[in-house]
């Protein structure tokens, strides 16, 4: 039996990640998935959105943890686990939902780990996304208005926030090649490119797929 395909997008921080995963789902005509899963998280869990959007894809603190978990929901035993346990837990059902429903592309939150226990029922292709800093810094300067200065020390300051965090969760290494089917640098191939070029790889693991059968 042929299985379905999803995709999952890993990305350094204004290498333009989420804009290719955009295309690539318009080239493939499946859904996009990314701001959805917070909204499935707050609509599973007793966490406002704002707690949602600040926590989600960031390193538990300690502190944090004990605060949301241990003190503030002492009146209720089911909210023991601190908050970024409890959102990381509601996005790993978020995705495996989404990935039930049919090919879509995923965008971060370990997507390619949580999906990797179901990789005897879909074909996960995980993409890392990455670009040389200065390009990633002129990208930021030109999306944020920011200065050059101010956006080199906003891209490696949310790099670092999302290799924590991957890391914490996966054991192991955010952007590690191993970790991922292919790793493109759109610096190098731009948006489209990097679309185009993931969109063949589909086409070839699918046809690998039933020469195999």
């Amino acid at each position: 039996m042929k299985k379905e395909w999803i995709v999952t997008i890993g990305r350094e921080f204004c290498s333009g990640g989420a804009e290719v995963a955009h295309k690539l789902a318009e080239r493939m005509n499946v859904p996009y998935y990314d701001r959805d899963l917070i909204d499935h998280v707050v609509e599973n869990t007793n966490l406002s959105r704002e707690i949602v959007e600040t926590h989600e894809e960031t390193p538990m603190s300690f502190w944090a943890g004990y605060q949301y978990g241990g003190y503030w929901y002492r009146d209720d035993p089911s909210l023991v686990l601190p908050v970024h346990a409890r959102i990381y837990e509601a996005q790993c059902d978020a995705i495996r939902h989404m990935a039930g429903k049919g090919p879509c592309v995923i965008v971060g939150r370990c997507a390619d780990y949580v999906l990797g226990e179901c990789s005897h029922v879909v074909e996960v292709v995980n993409v890392f996304i990455r670009a040389d800093l200065d390009k990633r810094v002129r990208r930021a300067m030109r999306l944020y208005g920011l200065s050059e200065s101010d956006a080199r020390k906003l891209i490696q300051k949310t790099d670092k926030i999302r290799a924590k965090y991957y890391n914490a969760h996966t054991n192991r290494v955010w952007g590690s090649a191993g970790n991922y089917t292919l790793v493109l640098d759109t610096g190098k191939l731009g948006t489209d490119g990097a679309a185009a070029l993931i969109e063949s790889a589909i086409k070839e693991i699918s046809s690998r797929e039933e020469t195999e059968l």
